[in-house]
């Protein structure tokens, strides 16, 4: 697995040299865009506004406004504008599990140790780890990647880390934003609906999910280019009896 960042843990004055590894990977297929009469591949270009020409990768630099003036810098000067802070997840301190908002829970990550070659050791690495363990807490971190700063999870799994990245607290949308109607339950209808939700309560096993939309997704793909027609979806029914479908559904448990 090929490591996405590298730098080191501050944890207090002492540094961990880790790697930084994604823990997840894109399942979906992609599509692309193409030109409908010829099939031909359609490419986004880098054009200059001012004179119409495509530009090349060397031909092209990053930049800012300030003040109506161009500004531009050189990867390298923009790597040099925080050079230490992009090298370390800094541990802003420790907490509970259940301190961390839910809905805050973003991408996760692995972190594994450093090349010896590069300076990697395991006493530091597996201090830490041992510590929260015993502890029984979750560090809060924060690194700088790609130019983006960003806060984290840090908690002990398996034989290192698992960081699970979190939103910023302006990130996350306020829930009275959403429109939601107001209504009463009627007591009948929720005594049945909880007789239904006992029978459907089970051993969840995550390891036993796999995703099937994308197989799906590939059958149809053969379909179409097999040449066969692709016959969409009936719109599922609208439930408007309740209690019929309550009661249908714990006589089908009974049989």
């Amino acid at each position: 697995m090929r490591s996405i960042w590298s730098g080191s843990i501050k944890f207090g004055t002492i540094f961990i040299p880790i790697r930084l590894y994604a823990a997840s990977e894109n399942l979906h297929i992609g599509f692309h865009l193409v030109h409908k009469t010829d099939c031909g591949r359609v490419h986004y270009k880098k054009v200059c506004e001012k004179d119409g020409k495509e530009l090349e990768p060397h031909e092209i630099a990053k930049a800012i406004d300030i003040a109506g003036e161009c500004i531009q810098f050189t990867d390298e000067e923009i790597k040099n504008l925080h050079p230490f802070s992009t090298r370390t997840m800094e541990i802003l301190g420790f907490c509970e599990y259940e301190e961390v908002p839910q809905i805050s829970l973003s991408k996760p990550y692995y972190l594994g140790t450093e090349n010896p070659k590069k300076g990697g050791t395991a006493q530091s690495f597996h201090l830490l780890r041992e510590v929260m363990e015993r502890k029984e807490k979750v560090a809060v971190v924060k690194w700088v990647q790609r130019n983006n700063e960003y806060i984290g999870m840090l908690q002990s799994y398996e034989e290192g880390f698992l960081l699970k990245q979190l939103l910023y607290f302006e990130q996350v949308r306020s829930p009275q934003e959403v429109e939601i109607i107001t209504g009463d339950v009627d007591p009948a209808l929720l005594k049945k609906a909880s007789l239904v939700m006992d029978n459907m309560i089970f051993d969840f096993d995550w390891t036993s999910y796999t995703e099937t939309y994308t197989q799906q997704l590939r059958e149809l793909i053969e379909k179409k280019a097999a040449g066969e027609e692709l016959i969409p979806e009936l719109k599922p029914p609208e439930t408007r009896s309740l209690e019929k479908e309550l009661e249908k559904m714990l006589a089908m448990m009974e049989e």
